[in-house]
């Protein structure tokens, strides 16, 4: 029988669900969905002009990653995270990330560079007009280009989910005075190493990026 080549896979639609779960995301990250409230299945379900099946599939979803709270006949909530759960967080990510930067000094090539470069460079043009959601989407995208670029898909699999609770204090971790052109003076510096070869310095980059985003949190009472 003849073998088939050059025919591209047909990319299948988001289903309805998972639009729900990425329309969720982008209003939590955005902050429209913000700590201390609760919200009603019904009017999330008539805001994203859905259905309650997908709406509640994408809050199962959300709910068993942590983010969210349902509670039972009355809507759901963000999780608050405690003190102890945010520092977890950012050990865990200065351990992956420390780990992928120095994988990445020794491999990246100039075209994986300029990629994460093309981030930093439309990062830095939000600092003149402050949109945060803007600048939180391309900071998740250099986050996680890196380990798609090694190919390592545990290690990115565990950082996505890392992100997901990032969702949660994005805006609080980016609220200090000229915290946006620090980021990306950070970045920066981890890609610099990575160019020129410098495993340990992008390490250390990294972690020192992710110990100076968790001193801008303030703390849990």
């Amino acid at each position: 029988m003849a073998r088939l080549s050059g025919i591209e896979a047909v990319e299948r639609p988001p289903t309805l669900g998972r639009r729900a779960y990425l329309q969720i995301q982008q209003a939590i990250r955005d902050g429209l969905i913000t700590h201390g409230e609760l919200y009603s299945e019904n009017e999330l379900a008539e805001s994203l002009g859905m259905s309650r099946t997908p709406v509640r599939e994408a809050l199962i979803s959300l709910n068993r990653e942590g983010i969210i709270v349902i509670e039972s006949q009355r809507g759901f909530r963000l999780r608050e995270l405690s003190e102890a759960e945010r520092q977890e967080i950012f050990d865990l990510r200065a351990l992956l990330e420390g780990f992928t930067a120095s994988r990445l000094a020794h491999s990246a090539t100039g075209e994986d560079v300029s990629r994460l470069r093309e981030l930093i460079d439309a990062q830095e043009a939000l600092t003149a007009t402050g949109d945060q959601s803007e600048f939180l989407s391309l900071d998740e995208r250099f986050h996680l280009l890196q380990t798609q670029i090694l190919g390592l898909q545990r290690t990115h699999a565990t950082m996505v989910g890392l992100r997901g609770a990032m969702w949660l204090i994005g805006y609080e971790a980016l609220s200090l005075p000229r915290r946006l052109e620090a980021v990306v003076a950070e970045h920066r510096a981890i890609v610099d190493a990575i160019e020129r070869g410098d495993a340990e310095g992008a390490a250390e980059a990294a972690r020192a990026h992710l110990a100076r985003t968790a001193g801008a949190l303030k703390p849990v009472e």
